[in-house]
């Protein structure tokens, strides 16, 4: 009899130590496993959104950044529709990043032709090692737990900290100062840890803002 009352107490002590929740992840672990899940993607939908006052892409002819929104199909498929104002006019042009060669519809024509070289603002550059998962694992300082928020109805982890302009040009088109350090926030999904959203402060109040949504939903990105 008292060898089955023991019995009984350690499944009891069992099971309530298999109830506990597990560990809230530290935010090192958490933007990691965050950076993983990018580079394991197979697609997502994104927008970057330009806050405040536009960012310069060429001074000699004026051409800023206000948004891109656009598509990414692994492992180096990406197409966006990209509001700039070119010569004192808002225009939309969509570009693609692909294996075949960069494209770019002309605005007049709506004719896809190639990109020009050196274009600042980069698409497919965000999902490469070097941008946001570099960002993740690499890049962002004194990464801090803000704490759980929910994002577009999604349950997320919201971290805080800082990197270098130079660290953060694929995600800003080049805008931001190398040697000036930015705030930064990320929203991480608690179930997965899919990215949700990166924010970067600038001084003044402008400031960058990417979300990623609809991971791994069908898409397919086409050559003109």
């Amino acid at each position: 009899m008292r060898t089955h009352f023991w019995r009984l107490v350690s499944s009891l002590l069992l099971l309530a130590g298999c109830s506990r929740p597990p560990p809230t992840p530290t935010p090192d672990q958490m933007l990691n496993q965050a950076a993983q899940a990018v580079l394991a993607m197979k697609s997502a939908q994104f927008v970057v959104t330009r806050e405040g006052a536009p960012a310069v892409l060429d001074p000699q002819t004026g051409t800023t950044f206000a948004e891109a929104a656009g598509q990414y199909q692994a492992p180096d498929r990406v197409s966006a529709k990209v509001k700039v104002t070119l010569f004192g006019s808002v225009v939309e042009v969509e570009m693609r990043w692909l294996p075949e060669g960069n494209f770019i519809s002309n605005p007049l024509t709506g004719q896809f032709e190639a990109a020009p070289a050196g274009a600042a603002f980069d698409g497919a550059a965000l999902f490469k090692e070097g941008g946001i998962p570099a960002l993740l694992k690499d890049n962002l300082q004194n990464p801090k737990l803000v704490g759980e928020e929910k994002v577009e109805d999604v349950e997320t982890y919201h971290l805080s900290g800082e990197a270098d302009g130079e660290e953060l040009s694929a995600l800003t088109a080049g805008a931001l100062a190398s040697g000036t350090m930015y705030p930064v926030d990320v929203w991480i999904e608690k179930a997965t840890s899919n990215l949700v959203r990166v924010h970067i402060a600038e001084p003044g109040g402008d400031g960058w803002l990417i979300d990623l949504f609809d991971v791994n939903q069908p898409v397919e990105i086409k050559a003109p």
